[in-house]
């Protein structure tokens, strides 16, 4: 119960919440498994919309229907698996890096207290994703870019370029940032203004990064 409690406290005193599982060896566990929970329910309501993206596509390709309702259902089955691996590896994966961060500010973090950081960091982003999908699914949507929950929602086109970047600015994206800094600066006992500008930068180098290819 304990634990549990913590997966509600990080979000009105993430501060308090860090300090107290700085030490626990098992707190990343339970944000771990409700992010994975939230990633399989988020994936589960989009299919719907998954499908339709999928049965065009083979229509376009002259697939037969043996063939097509054999794609569908791998194609459901993948998603799901997929959903449920690369949310627990995404969190594994950004606790090396931020203990990479951690040697380049010379912190004293070890790396399942960062793998905790992001277990718990990445709790606003599922949230983000469940509430789009529940957009999605009780709206009159007829693609998965229909609903947007970040500032790209205002945008009408959504191949453009303004739509892209505007979905970068997300309140639940921006949570998830704040929270990887007040985090990350606990667990390597160095000040947020330090660990801060490493994270923000990184984030916009990625988020730019991304723009160019796309």
């Amino acid at each position: 119960m304990k634990w549990l409690k913590n997966v509600f406290t990080i979000f009105v005193s993430p501060v308090e919440t860090f300090q107290r599982v700085k030490e626990s060896k098992a707190a990343w566990i339970i944000p771990l498994a409700v992010t994975m929970l939230l990633s399989i329910v988020t994936v589960f309501l989009q299919l719907s919309l998954m499908e339709k993206d999928i049965v065009d596509k083979l229509l376009e390709q002259q697939t037969d229907p043996a063939t097509m309702d054999a794609v569908i259902r791998i194609s459901q089955i993948s998603g799901i698996i997929m959903a449920f691996l690369m949310s627990a590896a995404g969190i594994f994966l950004m606790g090396l890096l931020l203990l990479l961060l951690n040697l380049v500010v010379r912190g004293s973090a070890k790396y399942m207290q960062l793998v905790t950081v992001a277990a718990f960091a990445a709790l606003p982003t599922s949230i983000n994703g469940l509430l789009t999908s529940l957009m999605l699914k009780f709206t009159d949507a007829q693609s998965l870019n229909d609903v947007s929950l970040s500032l790209g929602a205002f945008v009408s086109d959504k191949a453009s370029l303004m739509y892209r970047v505007l979905s970068f600015i997300n309140p639940f994206g921006i949570w998830g940032i704040i929270m990887y800094v007040v985090g990350a600066a606990i667990m390597m006992g160095r000040p947020r203004k330090v660990v801060g500008k490493w994270i923000i930068g990184a984030w916009l180098i990625i988020s730019v990064g991304s723009l160019l290819i796309l």
